[in-house]
């Protein structure tokens, strides 16, 4: 059974009505006849464009000879910065065959490799992303290297586009669960929320996280808000999830700094620094968390990048009751 795509994903269809728009063919009357698309057909897909907010209607009156003025509707990119910069992909790189490698899971595929992570195969099989990659080498869209499969470099562009889609995809889907959710980090399809205390929120992806589980481990903090996060492929929150979490709400916050601190301290014989040192590596806070380790093995003595003095950090634990 064919899985369904998500309402993000583009057709064929679609991407080849973008090309027209984005080459002048503004008018319905075009579209159809350029595409020889039935007028239902086009009305569908401008419609699933729509709600991706890449495209606008404008309507114009045409004059005839009877002097009858009757609105015609005119299809535009939209001012949103991912629709801009996909007119400008699709303009500027004519040449490539953007309804192949844009369309279906093509997009997801290339939604992996820009995060510069391990391959999940969540929203496809190895089978497929290979199938891709091939496709894709081939036509110098991704590259192979020490670090993995990433987006060339040379397709600038597109890297813009896929990063600036994938904010508004995350950025729509925060915005249907709660009005009031503030985001705090993205990358990818995860993200930090910030939303008021004793929201509900869908439990399928939204898991409570950093401060808003100290108190799991003991450390009482009193707060009118609530943090999540959001990820499409975590079940749960480990201790040094939220550790890290914690940080990610404001790096330069010596308040987050401390809290971290403490938990990290409280759990210290409980912590995997494997999983730490790689989850810290995936969300560009290795150098934090090493200064962070360092700083509780040696007392204080080594320190650095927004960390309180030994004895700043000794009275909040005490406060805390985290101590030896």
């Amino acid at each position: 059974m064919k899985k369904k795509l998500p309402d993000y994903a583009f057709s064929k269809v679609e991407i080849e009505i973008l090309r027209e728009v984005a080459s002048g063919n503004h008018s319905l009357y075009l579209l159809r006849k350029n595409l020889s698309i039935k007028p239902n057909l086009l009305s569908y897909n401008l419609k699933k464009i729509l709600k991706k907010n890449i495209i606008a209607f404008k309507k114009k009156k045409k004059q005839f000879k009877r002097k009858r003025n009757a609105p015609r509707k005119y299809v535009y990119f939209g001012d949103s910065k991912h629709a801009s910069l996909l007119r400008e992909l699709l303009v500027t790189d004519s040449h490539m065959k953007w309804k192949n490698i844009l369309s279906g899971l093509g997009l997801e595929v290339l939604f992996q490799v820009l995060g510069h992570s391990e391959i999940t195969f969540e929203s496809f099989s190895k089978a497929t992303f290979w199938r891709y990659s091939r496709v894709f080498m081939a036509q110098g869209i991704i590259k192979l290297d020490d670090q993995g499969y990433r987006v060339n470099p040379r397709f600038s562009i597109l890297i813009d586009f896929l990063t600036e889609y994938q904010q508004f995809i995350i950025n729509t889907r925060i915005r249907s669960v709660s009005e009031t959710a503030v985001i705090l980090w993205q990358k990818n399809f995860e993200c930090l929320i910030r939303v008021p205390r004793n929201s509900r929120l869908p439990q399928k992806g939204f898991l409570k996280t950093a401060t808003s589980v100290l108190h799991d481990f003991g450390i009482q903090i009193l707060s009118d808000s609530d943090t999540y996060f959001y990820s499409k492929k975590r079940a749960r929150i480990r201790i040094e999830d939220a550790i890290l979490h914690t940080l990610l709400i404001e790096r330069d916050n010596i308040r987050y700094v401390l809290y971290s601190l403490l938990l990290l301290k409280k759990e210290l014989t409980r912590i995997d620094k494997e999983y730490l040192l790689k989850e810290a590596q995936r969300l560009d806070l290795s150098l934090q968390i090493n200064a962070m380790l360092q700083f509780l093995k040696t007392r204080g003595k080594r320190r650095g990048l927004t960390l309180p003095t030994w004895a700043e950090f000794m009275t909040k634990a005490e406060e805390y009751n985290v101590v030896d």
